[in-house]
């Protein structure tokens, strides 16, 4: 049995593929679509080879789920659910309990392993649940999943003070017009910006966050701007380059980044997009 295309596009959404060595949360490097095995710091590979990575990653974690298809006979489905959550996490042996949990357990159990470091951190809920519906339902939800962001309505006036995480505030994300309606991705400014500045304990300065349709027209923004849906971010990290900036957001798992001149553009995009921009002419970069 081998997993379907729907269980390796499931995994592709979750990892993300990264062309050059990057340390993940965790501190582990990482290239490809999350491999580990051998991965030094500098290291950089091509498409092809993040692809023979992937294949040959499947292969072993297959191989976990197949050793249990006498006990479970497998449905398509199931299999790649399994596979993936293998994947992400090493095997499924604690998640069966070796082969003895039922399969209605194992479903209510897959919820569980949402975290790290003690934390649950918002990408792994998504992974469970996606991973579930799949093992359940036999559908492939990576994509709704991923994009399933915490896009919140707020109002400058009567929100402009209120924490959305510990260095930031409703108002910083207003728009440059000073209009009182401001959108947020509470889940990305949580568990991307967040981070980003603990990283580097310094303040962070937005050139641009929130748009309204009037005002990206204005300074003739993309008309799908993720701007307009409070998606994106221009940012300015005190003391530190636009390129320090981008190597780290990369580091957390952030698909969509732009290194200007003076600042660095990040979005909650779930497909990865990463170019350099000088004075207008744009670069389409592996990483940085």
């Amino acid at each position: 049995m081998k997993i379907s295309q729907a269980g390796i596009d499931l995994i592709k959404a979750f990892e993300g593929c990264y062309l050059d060595a990057y340390k993940c949360p965790a501190g582990v490097w990482t290239i490809g679509y999350g491999h580990t095995a051998g991965v030094a710091g500098g290291q950089k590979i091509s498409q092809a080879q993040a692809e023979a990575y992937l294949r040959a990653d499947l292969e072993k974690h297959e191989k976990n789920v197949l050793k249990y298809d006498s006990t479970y006979h497998w449905t398509q489905a199931e299999f790649d659910a399994m596979v993936s959550f293998s994947y992400n996490l090493g095997s499924i042996d604690k998640l069966t309990a070796d082969g003895t949990r039922s399969k209605a357990v194992i479903a209510e159990k897959m919820l569980l392993y949402n975290k790290a470091g003690k934390q649950v951190l918002p990408g792994l809920v998504r992974r469970r649940q996606a991973e579930r519906d799949m093992f359940l339902a036999g559908k492939h939800v990576a994509t709704t999943a991923v994009r399933d962001s915490k896009v919140k309505v707020y109002s400058l006036a009567a929100d402009g003070d209120k924490a959305i995480s510990k260095n930031f505030k409703v108002r910083e994300f207003r728009c440059k017009d000073e209009s009182d309606k401001i959108l947020i991705d509470e889940d990305f400014v949580q568990n991307k910006l967040q981070p980003l500045r603990d990283h580097f304990g310094a303040p962070i300065t937005f050139n641009s966050a929130y748009r309204t349709p009037e005002h990206n027209a204005k300074v003739k923004g993309a008309k799908k701007s993720y701007h307009l849906e409070g998606r994106a971010f221009d940012i300015v990290v005190k003391g530190h380059t636009p390129l320090e900036v981008a190597r780290y957001a990369q580091t957390l798992g952030i698909l969509g980044i732009i290194q200007y001149n003076g600042f660095v553009h990040v979005d909650s995009r779930t497909e990865r997009y990463c170019a350099r921009d000088n004075n207008g002419k744009r670069t389409i970069v592996n990483g940085f």
